[in-house]
Order: C-alpha cells, then structure tokens, then sequence
C-alpha cells in the first residue's frame, strides 16, 4: 500500500481518513477524490481530483496518472437520502463499487470498502452479533452493504481481488455534517476511520464491535 486512491474523499470517514493516511504514508501519496471540491478543507493541500464512482473509466485513468495500488472506496449514499430516493442509493452504492471492483481487477489493486451495521436487521441475533447470521436490513442503504458483501466475495474468489472490508457501527463524524449525504452524488458511510483494520482477503464482511 504505497499509492492510494480514495473516492468519496469528502465524506464523514474520508474528511478524517485522508488526512491520517497522510500523515502515515505521505502527502503526495494519497489522491482524495469527491464529486465535488470541497470548500475550506485540508482534503486541499494535497493531491485531489473530482470524480463520479460509478465512472468505471475515469477511476481507472486516475489511478493509472497516479500510479495507485490500492483504493479504499468510501462514496456511498447513505441511509437518510437513500430511503428518499432508493434507485439513486442502488445505482451509486452498487454501480460504484462495482465500478471501483472492475478498476481493482483489470489494474490488480487492493480494494478497501467499509460496510456497515446496516447490513444486519431486526431480525440478526444481538450482542454480539454473529459473524454468518441472519441478514435482512429494512433500508436500502442497508440492502446495498449486504449486496456489496457478496460482491466483494464474488471477486475475490472469482478473479482473485485483494478486497477487504469491516462492518462498522454508525459513528458521525465531527468535520462533516450528518444527514445522510448529499442527494445529487457520493458521500461515505458513517464511521470513523480510526477503526480502520484490514480482514483476510477472504472475508471482507468482519464487522467492529459496537
């Protein structure tokens, strides 16, 4: 993990992450990327790049100019404006992590995606939770962080992509705003990426305690 591409940049765990991985690797080692520029933030002072995570092609340029290894794929539409607009949270959480998955095959990149708590549901034996139990979330949001799990595993076991993830419980940020991200393009989960700690690649559906 020497070059590292993070989309959604701009959300409650990129606002934070960027910064530290930073600090851990280098400035100019690290591309923060978001559909939108954000104002008045230290994303800025380094290497940064608007784009759109369902754009298969323009990801895989951008990590072809930067010289990524890695992508830790943070955009996502959250829980609030995905219950708003299901279609669009299917379309950016799924169509984008599909897209970043392509990217990670063709270019042989480790991927990063967190998921979350909302994968579980009602019905999921609590405290704690089992790790293979009973997946059935009543959001959208939640639908397309179990979807997403299989489709992390699907690549891995099909084509070999070095993917990992941990289910996070919902944490909010302090620098970015809640309410579920922006409506017309990515945001991130909600969670710290303070938690962030790789799984075996075979397994990219570990969730943190909460």
């Amino acid at each position: 993990m020497k070059r590292i591409l993070v989309t959604g940049a701009g959300g409650q765990i990129g606002s934070e992450l960027v910064p530290l991985l930073r600090e851990m690797k280098g400035t100019e080692t690290v591309l923060a990327s978001d559909i939108r520029t954000p104002r008045g933030s230290d994303l800025l002072d380094g290497p940064f790049q608007n784009l759109d995570c369902t754009d298969a092609r323009a990801i895989g340029a951008a990590a072809v100019r930067f010289g990524a290894d890695t992508i830790f794929h943070l955009a996502a539409i959250l829980s609030a404006v995905g219950e708003r607009d299901p279609r669009l949270a299917y379309e950016v959480n799924m169509g984008g992590l599909h897209a970043v998955l392509e990217v990670a095959r063709d270019q042989e990149l480790a991927v990063f995606v967190p998921s979350s708590i909302a994968a579980f549901g009602p019905n999921t034996p609590p405290d704690p939770a089992p790790q293979d139990t009973i997946q059935r979330p009543t959001s959208m949001y939640g639908v397309t962080k179990v979807s997403g799990e299989l489709l992390c595993d699907y690549y891995h076991l099909r084509y070999g992509v070095d993917v990992r993830g941990v289910r996070y419980p919902g944490i909010i940020s302090w620098k970015t705003p809640p309410g579920g991200g922006p409506p017309t393009g990515p945001s991130t989960s909600t969670t710290t990426p303070l938690a962030v700690s790789p799984t075996p690649a075979s397994s990219p559906r570990t969730r943190s305690s909460t």
